[in-house]
């Protein structure tokens, strides 16, 4: 049985109030992601222009906090490594810095900063910058990931999406058990293998290359698309097919994913997106069956009044609603995707 795209699509009727109360029916899409199985609701509704980013509110409020992260600071104010685990207190690459995260959300918890500048837009951020983040990631794995199987690079960018602080960073977990979504991607390519005798990555890069509406191409080791079901309303994804992760990829591979970053990034400056979540999920051993994953996935407040894209289907039905389809993405960054 091949890899599954399911869709389903729900009417809704009523007499409509903004067209003298004429009848009027709209359709809703609900998708099932083949890869997780996670759930999406598209909706038919009018998207609106989010305009140019605006981070004012946010700078203004940062004014006269010392960063940890900035260069004058991480020796003084940013946590250190403990000495027998990494002998020179922090790990560091060209601008990049690691450091262990003071606000640990595992036991291996480390932020990666990215640049030396202490605010940067989504298009000022540099592949070189992200490469050497990424990198520095890995050699913090490879020295302290004893023991464990499951790995993940993650960025809150910008308050919206969850960030404590302006300066641009990563944050990394290293663990023994698999995240609730590193489950279901480890348990449904499992299962499609047994079933298929294929990889499951394979097959869903096969489907989407042959469809096209969501393609956007490879770049370094990495195929991108525009996830099938969004966890928002925008969702890039990239997959690395061969069973890769990211400690497999060499310097110039990993440049090539942080490419791939940069081009996303640059998109999102364009269509007004100053707000994002970064995942990239990996395995730090190769039994365990789980494949490299990276998601850049929107947070946005929709004008007029700033309405936040995540409500209660997304918190309490673990559904995800969006306004623009995957489809209307991809169209929107193609023209882009090689600048």
């Amino acid at each position: 049985m091949p890899l599954k795209f399911q869709a389903t699509r729900a009417k809704s009727r009523f007499l409509d109030p903004f067209n003298k109360f004429a009848p009027k029916e709209v359709e809703v899409d609900i998708r099932s992601d083949p890869l997780s199985g996670d759930r999406s609701r598209i909706l038919a509704f009018r998207y609106r222009d989010l305009g140019k980013i605006d981070h004012s509110l946010y700078l203004e409020r940062d004014q006269g906090r010392p960063c940890p992260f900035c260069p004058q600071n991480v020796d003084k104010m940013a946590g250190r490594f403990l000495p027998e685990l990494v002998p020179e207190g922090l790990l560091r690459r060209n601008e990049a810095v690691c450091m262990p995260n003071v606000f640990p959300y595992e036991g291996l918890s480390t932020v990666v900063v990215m640049t030396k500048q202490h605010y940067r837009r989504p298009g000022q951020i540099k592949a070189a910058q992200i490469s050497d983040a990424l990198l520095l990631a890995a050699e913090s794995f490879r020295r302290l990931a004893v023991g464990l199987s499951y790995g993940s690079v993650n960025s809150n960018y910008m308050m919206p999406a969850g960030a404590g602080l302006i300066h641009p960073h990563l944050q990394t977990a290293g663990s023994r058990s698999p995240t609730g979504f590193q489950a279901k991607l480890q348990a449904r390519a499992r299962a499609f293998s047994r079933r298929e005798g294929t990889d499951i990555v394979d097959a869903y890069l096969a489907h989407e290359r042959q469809d096209g509406s969501r393609w956007l191409g490879r770049v370094g080791p990495a195929v991108w698309t525009v996830a099938y079901a969004p966890r928002g309303i925008y969702d890039l994804m990239a997959l690395v097919p061969g069973g890769r992760g990211l400690l497999d990829l060499n310097k110039a591979q990993v440049m090539g994913l942080a490419q791939g970053i940069v081009r996303v990034l640059k998109f999102f400056e364009r269509a007004g997106i100053g707000s994002f979540n970064l995942g990239l999920h990996t395995a730090l051993r190769p039994d365990t069956g789980l494949y490299t994953m990276l998601r850049l996935v929107s947070r946005v407040h929709i004008p007029p009044i700033g309405v936040d894209e995540i409500n209660y289907f997304e918190k309490l039905h673990d559904e995800t609603v969006c306004f623009l389809s995957p489809e209307e993405v991809a169209q929107a960054i193609k023209p882009h995707w090689k600048d």
